[in-house]
């Protein structure tokens, strides 16, 4: 990868999330990237293979940005790492190896989950100022806004305070 090469990397985990899918691949998001200086879109796309596939029949890419994507890797990690942004879904496994990696995110809430305890922590971190959460409605203007470059550090996990706790539960 070129030193002036900007990635965004974008995750659904082990699900599927077709309309972040499309949405990312439409000219409007590929022209909205290419502005902000990006130059390349890698999206691990789950279960939305014929979303990817159809998006990407329908959008002249070659145009925009260098577009690749997969199914499933048995880590992402080192696409997180290899990113300048992070679009994901809204699980808490990705949210969390995510901010982990001091990595600027926005999380897409996928509003047609039912009983959607996902959004509850993306609003949560979000209001602490760890994330920017979005709907697919308004993610462009959260890009166009660059928000997520604004954000602060989540804080490094403290693995004592659980060794503490047990110790104490255990009478040491």
């Amino acid at each position: 990868m070129a030193k002036n090469d900007k990635t965004v990397f974008v995750t659904v985990g082990s699900t599927g999330f077709d309309q972040i899918i499309s949405l990312l691949i439409s000219s409007p998001s590929l022209q909205t990237l290419k502005s902000l200086g990006y130059t390349k879109l890698n999206i691990q796309y789950g279960k939305s293979r014929e979303a990817y596939n159809e998006a990407m029949k329908i959008t002249n890419v070659q145009n925009e940005i260098q577009v690749i994507g997969y199914d499933y890797k048995s880590s992402v990690n080192q696409d997180m790492l290899e990113s300048d942004l992070i679009i994901s879904h809204a699980g808490s496994g990705s949210i969390l190896e995510s901010l982990r990696l001091n990595k600027p995110l926005i999380v897409v809430i996928n509003e047609n989950l039912m009983n959607n305890h996902q959004a509850e922590l993306a609003v949560e971190l979000g209001n602490k100022g760890y994330l920017v959460y979005s709907s697919t409605s308004n993610l462009l203007e959260i890009l166009k806004s660059k928000t997520y470059e604004k954000l602060i550090n989540f804080p490094e996990s403290d693995a004592t305070i659980f060794a503490n706790i047990l110790n104490e539960e255990m009478g040491v």
